[in-house]
């Protein structure tokens, strides 16, 4: 039988401990390292590629989100699951959005820790209806400003201050002044904006500009 390699990472060592002892009972898997922050864990990581990290998401030498985007960018093949002493949604889904697969509360009992994580070695991503919510809006909106942004790469540079402009609510006036342009030529180029962003006034530019990170000046 092939072990699930594992690296538990944890500021608490009596937990630490105690988890070492959970997976030692167990056949399938075999731990092959430990660590009680994020820069430990870079060490750890510099001589082996578990299958699996079992993650705390709050250390005081380090948080487990920023190691969990350090582990995806540098062992990709490794999952991360995050172990947590509180069910915050907010956090959890910080850290699922970083890469992690899955979560655990702290007082999950053994048998839920050992299912869990030999699922997600199996393939199987952990959510429950909340975050699985939350993460199809965030998918959604993160497709939305993607579009927004390609049609905002159609703009010619002039075209892009002239947005940036009406993105603040300046006038036509106003943004001829600010460019050294006339009020007519503002005109032309907002027609030309609103036909490449497929829309028909200066309020639907100027929310699209927003999304794509165009309001400022």
């Amino acid at each position: 039988m092939e072990k699930i390699s594992l690296i538990v990472v944890d500021d608490h060592p009596m937990f630490l401990a105690g988890l070492q002892q959970l997976f030692k009972k167990q056949p399938d898997f075999a731990v092959v390292g430990v660590a009680e922050n994020p820069a430990q864990l870079r060490t750890v990581l510099q001589e082996t590629t578990p299958a699996l990290i079992l993650m705390d998401i709050e250390m005081p030498q380090g948080d487990g989100i920023s190691a969990t985007v350090f582990v995806r960018k540098h062992a990709p093949s490794t999952k991360v699951v995050i172990l947590t002493g509180y069910d915050n949604p907010d956090l959890i889904f910080r850290a699922l959005k970083a890469g992690a697969v899955g979560y655990l509360l702290k007082n999950a009992r053994p048998k839920d820790i050992l299912d869990t994580l030999r699922k997600v070695a199996a393939g199987e991503i952990f959510l429950n209806a909340e975050l699985a919510s939350k993460f199809l809006r965030e998918f959604q909106r993160d497709q939305e400003v993607e579009e927004v942004r390609r049609l905002v790469q159609t703009l010619t540079p002039r075209e892009e201050e002239v947005l940036r402009l009406v993105a603040t609510g300046a006038a036509n006036r106003e943004i001829g002044q600010h460019l050294f342009i006339s009020e007519l030529t503002v005109k032309m180029h907002l027609a030309s904006i609103f036909r490449k962003l497929q829309v028909n006034d200066r309020t639907k530019a100027a929310i699209l500009a927003l999304k794509a990170g165009l309001g400022t000046v």
